[in-house]
């Protein structure tokens, strides 16, 4: 028998030993969780730009006259896209050297390798090409200033960015200010340097030139292909504010970039059939003349235009048996001259084909691989399926080489052309054999419709255009006064609506002439794209000037 404190006392132990017991247990337990492998959570993501802890010379400084500066980070940067990214303004002859390039470093160290300007306030900003060495978060539109005298320009210039023909805007745009003194002339665009530059870079429509001393200036944009700040009609897109910019102003200014129409020029002729030549071209030659120096040479000539291309294809008669020969070439002011070789080429035959399906709004199109000369309309037959003669009409666009065929459609409704033998003579008097084109046309259902409204108009003619979002124009009606215009039959899809100002009356959009002060043609779009479905109505309003 146990008496109470033997008892007591074995409680003791027994429950001491239970604690012991259990705290190796969880200390051992607490050893194998300690000792297993695992994937860190690293923290949370690094969002923070860069932050400058200082600058020497110091950011705006006067009586600048160092020829490095050092800027220094509290943590690694790198620089990314600085040639695309830096603007330097004004311009300097020799851009400045930034260093380390291809590698992270806190400091970075800007070497000036020109002459500063006297009393000059410069710029330097590098947009976003400063970003830590991690996440690549970028110092936002960091701009280094100092100026060379006892003060920095401190007025500003404000603006934005459209495009004459596009809904969108051009990224990367540089925008350009030209000191309109007693030294200013146009070419100055074309050869460079602006006295200041912005780049609009890939996020701004609208931009503030900033550091500016007060004049006059000319105020131009250019899109470019090889950033020298120079414009090359050839390559570049450009707007310009016609009348001179002062500086202090208020105005918001508009630069609309257009891409301008190149001079007329002939870019190369070469020899590509037996008695035909390809003309590659440049600017607007669509009623070229070509004509031998040796007279006599050709009896029989013809002009077409490649679809889609600035290539014009000359076809003459006889075929020539010389090396080369020389053309005469006009067209209104534009005159040129140009030797041709003549090679060994083969014939060309006429094959004629169907440019499209059916449509129930367009003209059947057909095209050949030779001049169309003449078509006998009486050799042209219609049927639809139930053997009923259909009326219609034959037209040939001789420059296009496209012959319509235009009649009275009904949807779902099976239609054969039957083109008999001799209906088509080409250039060389070769003529069609039998020729048969199948079509069905779709249910109206299968396409949407538009009606356009054209409110508040003053100035006509206009064109009305549906376009595709890569601009490619589906439709178009010319407006001469406020109203409703119907398109019908549109496949559906999305598309914009625009109304150009037909100020000329020529038919087309007609782009500016930057020596000539003349702005592109003005254009306005629906700002919304457009969902069209099928056997749906869209119903638009345009408001004018």
């Amino acid at each position: 028998m146990y008496n109470h404190s033997t008892l007591r006392s074995l409680y003791y132990t027994v429950r001491k030993t239970f604690l012991n017991i259990a705290l190796v247990l969880f200390l051992g337990t607490l050893l194998v969780q300690c000792a297993k492998r695992g994937n860190p959570t690293g923290g949370p993501v690094d969002i923070d730009p860069p932050i400058i802890l200082r600058a020497y010379p110091d950011n705006y400084s006067v009586n600048f006259k160092a020829k490095e500066i050092e800027i220094t980070f509290d943590e690694y940067v790198k620089l990314q896209d600085l040639q695309k990214q830096l603007v330097v303004s004004p311009p300097l002859k020799n851009r400045p050297i930034v260093t380390p390039q291809g590698s992270a470093s806190k400091k970075l160290t800007i070497t000036i390798e020109d002459t500063l300007a006297p009393n000059t306030t410069y710029t330097l900003n590098f947009g976003q090409s400063i970003v830590d060495n991690n996440e690549s978060n970028p110092y936002p539109f960091f701009r280094y200033v100092f100026s060379t005298g006892t003060y920095i320009d401190s007025l500003q210039l404000k603006g934005k960015i459209t495009d004459a023909l596009n809904y969108k805007a051009d990224d990367f745009v540089n925008v350009l200010l030209y000191k309109m003194d007693e030294n200013y002339t146009d070419s100055l665009v074309f050869k460079g340097p602006p006295l200041y530059v912005l780049n609009t870079l890939d996020s701004l429509k609208t931009f503030t030139m900033e550091n500016l001393a007060a004049g006059d200036y000319r105020l131009v944009g250019i899109k470019e292909e090889n950033s020298d700040l120079k414009y090359n009609p050839r390559t570049d897109k450009i707007g310009y504010v016609s009348k001179a910019v002062t500086v202090p102003s208020e105005e918001i200014f508009e630069l609309k970039m257009y891409q301008p129409e190149l001079d007329s020029s002939i870019k190369k002729i070469t020899h590509e059939g037996k008695t035909k030549l390809y003309v590659g071209y440049t600017g607007r030659l669509d009623s070229l003349t070509i004509s031998s120096q040796e007279k006599g040479l050709f009896t029989k000539t013809r002009i077409t235009k490649l679809k889609e291309q600035d290539t014009l294809q000359f076809w003459f008669q006889p075929v020539i048996e010389k090396d080369s020969i020389l053309l005469d070439l006009n067209y209104k002011e534009f005159k040129d001259s140009k030797k041709v070789t003549i090679k060994d080429r083969f014939s060309d035959s006429l094959i004629v084909t169907k440019q499209s399906d059916l449509s129930l709004s367009q003209p059947l199109v057909l095209t050949a691989s030779t001049p169309i000369e003449t078509f006998d309309l009486s050799r042209f037959k219609i049927m639809d399926k139930d053997s009923i003669a259909v009326d219609f009409n034959v037209s040939l666009d001789s420059l296009k080489n496209e012959l319509y065929i235009d009649f009275e459609k009904s949807e779902m409704q099976r239609y054969k052309i039957d083109v008999l033998p001799g209906a088509i003579t080409d250039f060389y008097g070769a003529t069609t054999d039998t020729l048969a084109f199948n079509g069905t046309t779709r249910s109206t259902s299968d396409y949407g419709n538009m009606e356009i409204t054209l409110s508040s108009g003053s100035q006509w003619p206009a064109i009305i255009q549906i376009v595709k979002e890569d601009l490619k124009v589906v439709k178009e009606q010319v407006a001469s006064e406020n109203g409703i215009y119907a398109f019908e039959n549109i496949d559906p899809g999305s598309y914009l609506i625009r109304v150009i100002y037909d100020t000329n009356k020529n038919g087309r959009y007609d782009t500016g002439n930057f020596l000539k002060g003349l702005q592109p043609e003005a254009v306005v779009y629906l700002p919304e794209l457009i969902t069209l479905q099928a056997n749906w109505d869209v119903r638009e309003t345009v408001i004018l000037e």
